[in-house]
């Protein structure tokens, strides 16, 4: 059993701001994520991973329409797992 003077539920923006401010305080502080890194959903499963599929996606698109400059690009190879 673990025994603490405050637990935070969920590691996103508000979760670890709770967090610090309690350790700072002096409290014992437990912190649970579901996740297996901090961050919450946005950081990494939601708003950061989907802005930089849209930035891959802009990039694939700008080196498809780089050939009247002279610059000429193989097909991408995409591993969304690595």
């Amino acid at each position: 059993m673990i025994k603490t003077q405050v637990l935070v539920i969920g590691s996103g923006p508000g979760g670890y701001t709770a967090a610090f401010r309690a350790a700072d305080l002096g409290k014992e502080v437990t912190l649970i994520e579901r996740h297996d890194n901090l961050g919450g959903v946005c950081l990494n499963v939601g708003c950061i991973p989907s802005k930089a599929l849209l930035h891959t996606a802009q990039v694939i698109n700008e080196a498809k329409t780089a050939d009247h400059l002279g610059v000429h690009f193989e097909a991408p190879s995409i591993d969304i797992d690595g």
